[in-house]
């Protein structure tokens, strides 16, 4: 479910996203304590679960993170 709207994301915000999407045990995973399947991050921070599988909230979400960016850019 997430990896579907992590793709959706990439869709809507190719511009300003690089997606990522691997497995809990890749060694880029390894730095974080990681205790479920599915756990996505934006800007090394991990997005609530609630929000990651839901395609408004994630939107939103991403939205925020793009003007926070552009505000400090």
């Amino acid at each position: 479910m997430a990896t579907g709207v992590a793709r959706d994301m990439q869709n809507t915000f190719q511009d300003q996203l690089a997606l990522s999407i691997l497995r809990s045990d890749a060694a880029e995973a390894k730095a974080y304590n990681l205790r479920s399947a599915t756990a996505v991050f934006v800007n090394q921070e991990m997005v609530p679960l609630d929000v990651a599988i839901s395609r408004e909230k994630m939107e939103a979400y991403l939205r925020a993170v793009a003007g926070r960016a552009t505000k400090e850019g």
